[in-house]
């Protein structure tokens, strides 16, 4: 009767497992449902499951996870990162909104010369190379006018034959014409040294012996203006006429080796001028060309015609050289035989008639006699 009694209790117990138990058991059981409950529990477990749920929950955690996601979520946070240091790998596209703090590095290309329009805080570090900026249109409210500060619109730089200019005069009269235009003109007069309000090109297209600044060169230069314009008279000339560079900019050079320079425009002529008229390429090399004394000056360029140089009459030596006309030996000074008139510089000079005949004319057996 007792094993009958245990037997029926454990069938009792089966039957109420299989209809589960109406409230979570204080101690989870030693053989947990292979399903989860429909209802989980309020405290969680201390040991999680080993598979996330497929739902994340609705209250986020308070400190980042060890592990961030591979993917990062379509939805950007609220707060940005307040992270001390800048990222390594910057966005390609700057920002709508630019910082409040300039940068303490100064741009690769700074002009030459100051914008008409400069920027409100200065670079930390001065500017060692030098861009070109175009005159745009800026229609701003109350400060309209035109500027050269670099910050024109995409849609300007990227069509500069169309809204931008080499001076600011051409700017002020295509877009601020009429009672605009004196105002326009008035911010930066043109004969104002604060900044270049006008820009230089090469005036290939007219007599091409210097550079103008008149706004009217060729639409080609306009577009690739960081190459054919320069902000100044003397940047165009260094980069465009630097063989022809004092003539173009109208500058003296200064002379450090003396003035006297070869002139060899006279057709064959031997001569040493002072006349402040030295070609470029002379003074670009003055140490070779140039002299302090028309002596020096003839003796190193015109050595073998000395005196005509100097202009002076020559003088021999009275010493023998060979006559190779006559063949006969000569001496070296002027007038009657036996002198045969001043040696040339090339001439092998002999102290007595015997010593030249012996050296030079030794086959001829009068030679001493003739």
């Amino acid at each position: 009767m007792k094993f009958a009694a245990a037997a029926l209790t454990l069938l009792a117990a089966v039957g109420r497992g299989a209809q589960g138990t109406p409230a979570p058991t204080d101690v989870p059981s030693g053989m947990p449902s292979n399903v989860p409950s429909d209802l989980p529990s309020n405290v969680p477990s201390d040991v999680p499951s080993d598979v996330p749920s497929d739902l994340p929950s609705n209250v986020p955690s308070d400190q980042p996870s060890d592990q961030p996601s591979e993917t990062p979520s379509d939805v950007p946070s609220q707060s940005p990162s307040e992270s001390a240091q800048p990222s390594d790998q910057p966005s390609d596209q700057p920002s709508e909104t630019p910082s409040d703090v300039p940068s303490d590095q100064p741009s690769d290309e700074p002009s030459s010369t100051p914008s008409c329009s400069p920027s409100a805080s200065p670079t930390e570090s001065p500017s060692t190379e030098y861009g070109v900026n175009l005159f745009y249109p800026d229609w701003a409210a109350g400060d309209s006018g035109c500027r050269n500060d670099g910050d024109e619109p995409d849609y300007m730089a990227v069509n500069p034959t169309q809204w931008l200019s080499s001076t600011m005069q051409a700017c002020c009269k295509k877009y601020f014409g009429g009672y605009m235009y004196d105002a326009c003109m008035g911010r930066y007069p043109p004969d104002h040294d604060d900044c270049n309000v006008m820009l230089y090109y090469p005036d290939w297209n007219g007599s091409n012996k210097g550079c103008l600044d008149d706004g009217k060169e060729p639409y080609y230069m306009l577009s690739n203006h960081q190459y054919f314009l320069s902000n100044s008279l003397e940047e165009c000339c260094e980069k465009f006429y630097d063989w022809d560079f004092y003539e173009c900019s109208g500058t003296t050079p200064v002379l450090t080796n003396g003035d006297y320079y070869p002139d060899w425009s006279g057709g064959g002529t031997s001569t040493c001028l002072a006349d402040g008229k030295i070609p470029d390429y002379m003074i670009g090399n003055q140490k070779w060309y140039l002299s302090t004394t028309l002596k020096k000056c003839c003796e190193r360029h015109f050595y073998w015609d000395l005196n005509e140089c100097l202009g002076t009459t020559a003088v021999g030596t009275d010493k023998w050289y060979v006559d190779y006309e006559d063949v006969k030996c000569v001496q070296d000074c002027s007038g009657a035989e036996p002198c045969g008139g001043v040696a040339n510089f090339w001439e092998e000079l002999y102290s007595t008639k015997e010593q030249c005949c012996k050296s030079k004319l030794g086959w001829v057996s009068k030679c001493r006699f003739k």
